[in-house]
């Protein structure tokens, strides 16, 4: 049903992060529709439109379509402030809107996936797709050309940075123990946010040589196969994930809040009570940017993913092979892992700068 991306110079559309979001608001008919009315696709009978409604949205990440819908949201009014047409649109009035947003200073990564959701919302309505057409490829290629296509990334938060920001926190108190487990965990096992938040309790499993952390569900296995990582103890007691695990485990049951059998980290009320309800994956981002500002950085610096950025950077510094960072981030190509390990790399003993006799 759905066409490949219409942009292959700038590669695959990357499946946008997991974020906690209310479900789209049909506004005006302006939400990205998916289910195909009967009508339009001969020989569906009525009584499966539903079955194919959500089929469709099964063949892809929930946030991605909450993503396309806000994309089309904005293009509808767009066209509509403008008086054009939206669907479908032409390529004159594609190419304008992405000039528009270029001027007002959207980045790259950001008008693109609204080309995607433009490309989808026209594929699904049996449309001509307009964002392949000539007029759009160049004005596309003028905004990559003149802004860049390099993604603005956050600071990773490496082995030293993390050890600076659990020292601050304080074993007496019951978020301090939660958010250590949640920043090592998610840091040892080169954790997504996403998949750091959809832990429950039993997937995480203490053997003699620590953690096995299942991973039932993750960006790049969105059948749900399932993945195996394995976290070792820690040299250190403060920095060690099985041990803060062990800890947020007992802390918990002693709040009255066992976690067994239910998600493995939990919102914590202002009166310090657990809750019953796993974090969202904007909360790992809030964690991260609230402890970092505790040790004295910058919290502007650093989001949920420095977590796992920052194992990356850790271990290329340390000497790991890339087949083993991959096996543990679970990245499919190392292509995908070399922006993550360059900076770990910078000075290893191939740098050619320090061997040119200075």
């Amino acid at each position: 049903m759905l066409a490949a991306d219409p942009l292959p110079e700038a590669g695959p559309l990357p499946e946008p992060d997991p974020v906690f979001e209310p479900d789209p608001v049909v506004a005006g008919g302006a939400e990205l529709v998916l289910a195909t009315a009967p009508a339009a696709v001969p020989g569906v009978p009525a009584r499966l439109a539903d079955t194919l409604d959500g089929l469709v949205r099964a063949g892809k990440a929930p946030s991605t379509w909450r993503a396309y819908d806000a994309d089309w949201r904005h293009f509808h009014a767009w066209c509509a402030q403008e008086g054009l047409g939206d669907l479908p649109a032409s390529a004159v009035t594609v190419a304008g809107y992405i000039a528009a947003l270029a001027d007002a200073g959207y980045a790259p990564s950001t008008i693109r996936r609204r080309l995607a959701a433009i490309s989808v919302a026209h594929q699904l309505a049996h449309a001509v797709n307009p964002t392949g057409a000539a007029e759009v490829s160049a004005v596309w290629n003028g905004i990559r050309r003149s802004r860049g296509v390099a993604p603005s990334r956050k600071a990773a938060l490496d082995t030293s940075l993390l050890s600076r920001v659990v020292a601050g926190l304080d074993d007496a108190v019951l978020a301090d123990v939660r958010d250590r487990a949640l920043l090592l965990v998610g840091f040892a096992g080169c954790l997504r946010r996403s998949e750091l938040v959809g832990l429950n309790t039993a997937d995480l499993v203490e053997t003699d040589d620590g953690l096995v952390v299942t991973v039932r569900r993750s960006k790049t296995d969105q059948e749900a196969a399932g993945a195996q990582v394995g976290l070792s103890y820690g040299s250190y007691r403060p920095t060690c994930p099985v041990r803060a695990w062990r800890a947020w485990v007992a802390a918990a049951a002693g709040a009255g809040v066992p976690l067994a059998g239910g998600p493995a980290f939990r919102g914590i009320n202002r009166h310090g009570q657990v809750g019953a309800v796993r974090l969202y994956p904007g909360s790992v981002a809030r964690i991260v940017q609230r402890r970092v500002a505790a040790a004295g950085l910058d919290p502007a610096d650093f989001a949920g993913h420095s977590l796992r950025s920052g194992f990356a950077t850790a271990a290329a510094r340390a000497g790991v092979t890339d087949r083993s960072i991959m096996r543990q981030g679970r990245w499919r190509s190392a292509a995908s892992l070399e922006s993550y390990v360059r900076a770990g790399r910078l000075f290893d003993a191939d740098n050619p700068s320090g061997r040119v006799g200075l």
